[in-house]
């Protein structure tokens, strides 16, 4: 027979057990509870995308920003990635990088650098239709030319749709453009590619100041400025500006080609 002491003992341990069980069971329903609510708590718009704070922005509508970063709808921030935000802005086609920050509980802030516009490159075919250009050949628009940029003929190719690139051949000109001081835009008609000696600006006053390459433009344009400003410009068709400390008077026989002339 077992001992009546030894039965008792057993059937406290087995007491014991069963309370500890129950206690874990209690304490993983309350753990996966507290998860649960926890879960659908920052999944909740108590933590969404309430206030979403864009800089930098000018030419970009803060709804096409709000949208092609995901954000429509104050979506949960535990679901936001600050680096695939700033990927998806960097696709359009004036911004040049995106910073973003994810800021508990609801705030989402968006710092935008924009590209800038240097140029308005002529599309063939198409009288009064540019694509505005930055520097690196990125089309940020296409539509009517801003007056505060001076035209680009392209000659190796034609701009496409924005967000596309100006053919490596013709982003020479837009250096050229870049350089061209402001003051200069409204005295000139277009900046071109000759076959012969390079970059041309074709100016107002049937004059071609003759760029060549991309080398020493300020110095260029400074030289320029000085013969506009007090050469005697009667019976001249042309200005070299190749070597930007001894510019060249030419008779209007000397004016180079360039190629094609859509701008209007």
């Amino acid at each position: 027979m077992t001992d009546p002491r030894i039965q008792a003992r057993r059937v406290v341990v087995a007491r014991q057990q069963g309370r500890h069980r129950r206690r874990r069971i209690l304490t993983g329903l309350v753990i996966a509870g507290l998860v649960a609510t926890g879960v659908a708590l920052v999944h909740s718009s108590l933590f969404g995308a309430r206030h979403v704070r864009i800089s930098g922005a000018s030419n970009i509508p803060s709804s096409t920003v709000i949208a092609v970063a995901g954000l429509r709808g104050d979506p949960p921030l535990v679901d936001l990635s600050a680096g695939l935000i700033a990927t998806r802005l960097e696709r359009l086609p004036w911004v040049l990088t995106a910073e973003v920050r994810i800021a508990w509980p609801s705030t989402v802030s968006i710092q935008v650098t924009e590209r800038i516009p240097v140029a308005a490159v002529a599309v063939a075919g198409s009288p009064g239709v540019y694509a505005t250009c930055d520097v690196s050949g990125r089309v940020l628009e296409v539509g009517q030319r801003s007056a505060s940029l001076p035209v680009v003929i392209p000659s190796r190719g034609q701009p496409g749709v924005p967000g596309s690139f100006l053919p490596v051949a013709d982003r020479s000109l837009l250096e050229v453009a870049a350089a061209l001081p402001e003051s200069m835009v409204s005295e000139t008609t277009e900046i071109a590619d000759s076959p012969a000696v390079g970059a041309v600006v074709v100016l107002t006053h049937h004059l071609t100041a003759i760029v060549g390459g991309s080398g020493s433009l300020q110095q260029k344009f400074v030289s320029l400025a000085t013969v506009l400003a007090h050469g005697a410009l009667q019976g001249i068709g042309a200005i070299d500006l190749r070597v930007p400390t001894a510019p060249v008077l030419l008779p209007p026989g000397s004016r180079p080609s360039v190629a094609g002339n859509v701008a209007g």
